[in-house]
């Protein structure tokens, strides 16, 4: 079994969470063990580490923050448990593309103890023909990092809301988009106490992953890097390019395009399970 550093931040502001795995990741030597920040972050809309704001509305109702890892926007708020996995670049495979298949396979688990089929749909996760959480990777530092979460309730409304919309007709239509495309554990099943969810994922890292994880807390010299990095990811975020053309992606199924005067859900593509 591979000592493996839990940090629990508890409740926390959205740049501290995303600042600490990078400032871990960061300040991590070679020899180091793997660590897991975890945590529930304040409400917020993360931008994939390549986007800028031109997806959103020019003055949305919570805070923006780009953040290090690859992917695109999603909303974040204290109703998901968060956490990033930071491992050695030799203890995950070689390929980028199967990072996913690695880091997501002890939440499956997770999912699965709890009774809720799910399935890997790329970088995704699914449930019942709809995604259930996402998930985002890079490269930083001397560490592999890849950050996903246990969404419990998804507020399509308030993450319509933050998505630019030409015509009320447009954000009507994300909302159905939303609908079709998104669920959470709410709708799957009971929700888990955040404890009985922390102990099974902890059992299914230990069982797929070799890690046994031990309650832990920030150095000196991470907390620097993560200064560092909530000083970075604090910077304005420039417009940017949208990554679909007058429109905005669902999931890997489904995009909401815009037709003319029109704005309506297709399908992009037959997902493909892992």
């Amino acid at each position: 079994m591979v000592p493996t550093r839990w940090i629990d931040l508890g409740r926390t502001d959205p740049l501290t969470f995303h600042a600490t795995y990078a400032g871990v990741a960061d300040a991590r030597a070679a020899d180091d063990p793997p660590a897991v920040v975890w945590g529930r972050a304040g409400a917020h809309v993360c931008l994939g580490q390549s986007q800028g704001r031109c997806e959103l509305d020019a003055a949305p109702e919570v805070a923006v923050v780009r953040r290090p890892l690859g992917g695109g926007a999603v909303w974040v708020d204290e109703q998901q448990l968060s956490y990033a996995l930071v491992a050695p670049l030799a203890a995950v495979p070689r390929r980028h593309a199967e990072w996913y298949g690695w880091a997501l396979a002890p939440a499956i688990d997770t999912f699965r103890a709890f009774g809720i089929a799910v399935e890997r749909i790329d970088e995704d996760l699914w449930h019942a023909g709809r995604k259930i959480a996402g998930s985002g990777a890079a490269t930083i530092g001397r560490s592999a990092v890849v950050g996903s979460s246990f969404l419990l309730r998804f507020p399509r409304e308030r993450f319509a809301r933050a998505v630019a919309a030409p015509t009320p007709a447009y954000r009507a239509r994300l909302l159905e988009g939303l609908a079709q495309a998104m669920t959470d554990w709410a709708t799957a099943g009971s929700v888990p106490d955040e404890s009985a969810l922390r102990i099974a994922f902890r059992a299914a890292l230990a069982d797929r992953l070799a890690w046994r994880v031990q309650d832990d807390r920030l150095g000196r010299e991470e907390a620097d890097e993560v200064a560092a990095w909530r000083a970075e990811l604090a910077a304005p975020i420039e417009t940017g390019v949208r990554r679909v053309s007058a429109g905005i992606k669902l999931n890997a199924e489904l995009t909401l395009a815009v037709r003319g005067d029109e704005a309506r859900v297709e399908r992009r593509w037959a997902r493909r399970s892992a």
